[in-house]
């Protein structure tokens, strides 16, 4: 047995309970993921070079707004055949369906969408026919959003074309190349998602200053 070798895996398992987020996956999965970022993260070239002034951090946030875009297309073809509903639309009523019935809040702060966009697809849904609201058994002034029956058909109709999106949208990854990406758009998420809930009214200044605080 290469027991250098089994040293070196349970410094990692270490380092990664030590960093990994409560929120994140705790499983074998989750270090996978984790053990293929800091291998790929030491083999990568510190020589990378970027043209007209570019940062890493330039590139890196033009690259995920490009892969939203090709997302956004590959989706949109998806639920072409589903006439009724956007891609939002699809979000909230897949998020409504999973919890089994939310407030308007929770299911805006679940697709992080400012309030307003939030509600314009929450009112088209109802509109709809796809979703109801009920009043919340525990605060009378709230509402509960549950899927309807119909929401339910368009949504369940929905599914097998969104598979094959996902596909084609995870590309040539292979499995760790995808538990890879996983683990850091997962990690991206979890600090980004308090800060857009509430530090909305913190200026670039302020948020810069909350990133380099947690490096």
């Amino acid at each position: 047995m290469n027991y250098a070798l089994l040293q070196e895996l349970i410094g990692h398992l270490a380092n990664y309970e030590a960093q990994r987020s409560p929120l994140q996956r705790k499983d074998m999965e989750g270090f996978v993921a984790y053990l293929n970022q800091q291998v790929f993260a030491k083999s990568s070239d510190p020589e990378l070079k970027f043209e007209n002034g570019e940062t890493v951090e330039v590139l890196l946030s033009q690259l995920v707004a490009f892969l939203y875009r090709y997302a956004k297309g590959y989706i949109k073809k998806a639920l072409d055949s589903a006439h009724l509903i956007t891609i939002d639309d699809f979000s909230y009523l897949a998020g409504i369906w999973q919890t089994g019935g939310c407030t308007k809040t929770e299911i805006i702060d679940m697709n992080i969408h400012e309030k307003t966009t939030g509600m314009e697809v929450i009112k088209r849904l109802l509109n709809n026919g796809l979703i109801e609201q009920t009043d919340d058994p525990k605060d009378r002034r709230s509402k509960r959003l549950l899927i309807t029956g119909k929401g339910m058909g368009v949504l369940f109709g929905t599914f097998e074309e969104m598979r094959k999106a996902s596909l084609i949208i995870a590309g040539t990854l292979n499995e760790a190349e995808k538990m890879q990406l996983l683990h850091l758009l997962q990690k991206l998420h979890f600090f980004h998602k308090p800060l857009f809930l509430n530090e909305r009214e913190t200026g670039l200044d302020g948020l810069l200053a909350m990133v380099e605080a947690a490096k």
